[in-house]
């Protein structure tokens, strides 16, 4: 992973289908990576058998910016880990917090 610099600005795609009416821009303040082994118990990045799990994304939002096309190639670009990142389910996402996958 990228050595990320926070707080930065996603350029958002418009593109969400939930009617997002709010800035094009969208400021993230921290993006968290949860890993697990193939025991699905939580360990950490560097363990031999780590797997990414689940990303969350603290941004300035709502939670209408889920689907937006922008974000997820934003976030998927600082990432840098070679793998698109996608939104999870609807019902998952927060005012404030996106939850992402690869």
């Amino acid at each position: 992973m990228q050595n990320i610099k926070y707080p930065f600005t996603v350029k958002l795609a418009g593109d969400s289908i939930w009617e997002y009416e709010g800035a094009d821009e969208v400021t993230v303040t921290a993006i968290n990576l949860y890993y697990v082994n193939e025991d699905w118990d939580p360990v950490e990045a560097d363990a031999e058998d780590a797997r990414l799990f689940h990303i969350t994304v603290e941004h300035d939002t709502d939670w209408r910016i889920y689907t937006d096309s922008g974000f997820e190639a934003a976030i998927t670009e600082k990432l840098g880990l070679g793998e698109r990142v996608m939104f999870t389910e609807q019902g998952m996402q927060e005012n404030g917090l996106a939850s992402m996958e690869i």
